[in-house]
């Protein structure tokens, strides 16, 4: 059995060099920078195949299969999704890929409709209601403390914030006799403000994302430093 330190210092190793391979591509795009990407990619992919199959396949299709035998198959809820494993499988094929949509499709309306559920179940509504009982000036922030007019002064801007930005995707709008479509004004001025807190939201995630990214940048830079030092101290 290899030695555990050995394991420790070939990990190090890798490690440092899919670092540097993935920093090269500051320079500009390069194979090494592709390499590491594939290793990435191959390796995030055969982990979630390999978990999909040991906790969703095998348990929940496979082993039934193999302890009822053809007593399994008259069973509704194994030979369905077996039908639908075999028809994905054949998106491997160009030219058997139009049978596997039916697979495809049950799986991006059901990922999309829990997505959305729970979105509007777990988020909209709470934070509607959240919004409605901090109306309340005599109510103290659970998190900030604050109470009277500052409290509702946030909250009021929060609801503009909310309304003026779905107001912005309203599309519809009057048609004039020269044909052109025109908002009212009060539209208008309301989706401009709503124009106005998308671009601080946007703003305000970009510097989110570009600091986090600094962060792992010197997270990086500082394990290259540290593994150069181990190996000069060795």
């Amino acid at each position: 059995m290899p030695n555990a330190s050995a394991l420790d210092f070939m990990g190090t190793v890798a490690a440092g060099l899919l670092t540097v391979m993935v920093l090269s591509y500051l320079v500009r795009d390069n194979p090494l920078f592709r390499i590491a990407t594939y290793l990435f990619i191959g390796v995030a992919s055969g982990y979630a195949g390999a978990i999909a199959w040991h906790n969703v396949i095998r348990p929940g299709l496979v082993d039934p299969l193999m302890v009822r035998g053809f007593e399994g198959m008259k069973d509704v809820t194994l030979i369905v999704p077996l039908i639908l494993v075999v028809l994905l499988l054949f998106k491997l094929s160009p030219s058997l890929s139009r049978y596997g949509t039916l697979s495809v499709a049950l799986l991006v309306g059901v990922g999309a409709a829990v997505v959305v559920g729970g979105a509007i179940t777990g988020t909209l509504i709470p934070q509607s209601l959240a919004a409605m009982d901090t109306l309340n000036p005599s109510a103290v922030a659970p998190q900030t403390g604050e109470t009277g007019l500052e409290r509702v002064l946030n909250v009021v801007i929060m609801l503009v914030g909310t309304m003026s930005t779905l107001i912005y995707f309203r599309f519809t709008a009057r048609r004039e006799p020269t044909g052109e479509a025109r908002r009212s004004r009060l539209v208008a001025a309301t989706a401009a403000v709503g124009k106005g807190f998308i671009a601080i939201t946007f703003g305000a995630m970009y510097a989110g994302a570009l600091a986090a990214t600094i962060l792992v940048l010197v997270e990086r830079i500082q394990f290259l430093r540290e593994v150069v030092a181990g190996f000069l101290a060795g």
